[in-house]
Formats: C-alpha cells, structure tokens, sequence
C-alpha cells in the first residue's frame, strides 16, 4: 500500500551526467520539500501557508544541527 502511494507523492529525480554534485543535492532537497508540501495541503495537514511554516521550522531544526562528517571521506 505505501509503494502505491510512494509513487503518487514521490517526485523521481534523474540527474544528467552534466550536472555539479551539489547541483544534484540541491535538487534532490528541492524535490523532497515541494513533495512534503504538496502532500501535507492535498491531504489538508494545513492550508498552504500554514504548512510552508510546518515545513520551513522542519528545515530550520535540522540546519542547527550538527553537521557529522565522515572521517573516511576527508
């Protein structure tokens, strides 16, 4: 049932070869918040105003915290 509705609501994103990394990470953010956005008014979680605000106070919790690097990267 959830794979049904995954595909409704799930936005796939195929990046071309020609795109930056971050090019490709911003999209896929950008993609994941308009998808979050369109589901919670669709399924009237709030009116579109009042669900920008849910979602921007989401985003704003997770940029405060910490960022975790992976030590094998660098």
């Amino acid at each position: 049932m959830i794979e049904k509705e995954l595909e409704q609501w799930v936005s796939e994103f195929h990046p071309t070869v020609e795109k930056e990394i971050i090019e490709v990470l911003r999209a896929r953010v950008q993609y994941a918040i308009l998808d979050e956005l369109n589901y919670m008014v669709s399924n009237q979680i709030g009116t579109p105003d009042e669900v920008k605000k849910i979602v921007l106070e989401e985003i704003t919790e997770i940029t405060k915290e910490s960022i975790e690097l992976d030590d094998d990267v660098l």
